[in-house]
């Protein structure tokens, strides 16, 4: 998935690290340790900058804090401890992109520059890591370790080392190091993993779209262009961040992927395909291999068919739940949110009331830890953020609030509490 100050509580703290600073309100675990109000990051094509929100229930949200980034901001990834939270950065698809580094403070939400600690005492700001051309996508794995980032426009995948504390030379608490991959073949001399020396990435596949990583494999939708995509199987090594080629597999789907989500238990891959509107289920088996779940009468044979555009899935903490954002057709007409049950097989049931109303533009659709929240960004020129209230069922409760973002074409969201 994809900010902030750590748990400065003056506004004078944030001033002295953000350019970019609004403070509506304070999010405080207040009192003898007690439990964070939900915080909600936020992040859009149109600002250069990620925002923080306070969240009071499905009544809607408060923007705390909004902190300098890259200019065109498109994706949000947190590592599984909630020690670091990244910033995955455009570069409006031209030259390469980067990622912004922040050590986040899970008590308080607020997040603060990474720095690089260096041998004569000083602890500047981390620059952003380069990415390859239009990076889309950013997961990390599940210890942490390592991150991976899709540059769709260079036909290509990053892979970053996540430092922490405690490493030896010139290093930083939640920085990036790119591992740079030997090539295909015989290693060229001098050309090993981790090393400054440039190596052609072993990782290449066309046009990636979208990632999902589960223990040592990796896994990277790819879109042909035509009717139907594929999604690669990796493995990777934990010590040296190697990554295998050619893929360990690699599955024919039956659509043309756009965005690809996993759920938490890392059984099941979700697809959407934005111009067929249709979402399709991969289960996935011990060794990494995929294949694609049968679908009920409902919806076809192996897919399933969702508002117009949806743009990207999400899986609800139980899995139990998938949601998608539609976009809608010309001019963003019938957009909104689609809501599915998952069987313990993979195969999805639309729920009642299904695709629900959201505001203009839905371009990203998230929840909260507890599953008990959905969060939909209205892109376009609506700028605005959905809540919506979801019970047992997994029906998202209308009429949600939508509140100003303060985003500028909010497209990408991320909630830790």
């Amino acid at each position: 998935m994809h900010l902030y100050r750590r748990e400065k509580t003056s506004k004078a703290g944030w001033l002295a690290v953000a350019a970019t600073t609004l403070v509506v309100g304070v999010i405080c675990g207040c009192g003898g340790g007690g439990s964070t109000s939900k915080v909600l990051y936020a992040v859009g094509l149109g600002s250069p900058n990620v925002t923080i929100f306070a969240v009071s229930g499905s009544a809607g949200l408060s923007p705390v804090i909004s902190v300098n980034t890259g200019s065109g901001p498109d994706a949000i990834a947190i590592d599984p401890g909630h020690r670091f939270a990244y910033i995955v950065d455009s570069a409006g698809g031209v030259g390469p992109g980067g990622v912004s580094q922040y050590i986040l403070d899970s008590k308080s939400g607020f997040l603060t520059a990474a720095t690089i600690s260096t041998n004569n005492g000083t602890a500047p700001p981390a620059a952003p890591a380069e990415t390859g051309t239009n990076p889309v996508a950013m997961v990390i794995e599940v210890t942490g370790t390592y991150a991976f980032v899709a540059n769709q426009g260079s036909d290509s995948i990053s892979v970053f080392l996540i430092n922490v504390t405690g490493c030896a030379g010139v290093c930083g608490n939640g920085t990036l190091t790119e591992v740079k991959q030997p090539a295909p073949g015989p290693v060229p001399p001098n050309c090993v993993a981790g090393s400054p020396v440039p190596c052609p990435l072993s990782i290449a596949p066309a046009s990636p779209t979208g990632l999902a990583t589960t223990g040592k494999m990796l896994f990277v939708a790819t879109s042909t262009g035509g009717p139907k995509g594929a999604v690669s199987t990796y493995t990777f090594d934990s010590t040296t961040g190697v990554v295998a080629t050619p893929a360990a597999f690699t599955t024919a789907v039956d659509l043309n992927p756009s965005a690809m989500t996993m759920d938490a238990s890392g059984k099941f891959l979700f697809l959407t395909d934005s111009a067929a509107g249709e979402v399709e289920v991969l289960s996935i088996g011990n060794t990494g291999q995929l294949a694609v779940v049968s679908q009920q009468a409902s919806c076809g044979a192996n897919t399933c068919a969702t508002g117009p555009t949806p743009l990207n899935a999400w899986v609800s903490p139980s899995g139990n739940f998938l949601y998608t954002a539609n976009q809608g057709g010309a001019g963003c007409v019938n957009g909104g949110v689609s809501a599915f049950s998952v069987s313990s097989s993979g195969a999805l049931m639309a729920l009642s009331g299904s695709p629900f109303a959201a505001g203009p533009c839905p371009s990203y659709v998230a929840t909260d830890s507890s599953g008990s929240l959905l969060f939909v960004a209205n892109g376009g020129n609506n700028n605005t953020i959905t809540v919506f209230s979801i019970d047992s069922s997994g029906v998202p409760k209308e009429p949600g609030t939508s509140s100003p973002s303060v985003v500028v074409n909010p497209v990408a969201l991320a909630s830790i509490n």
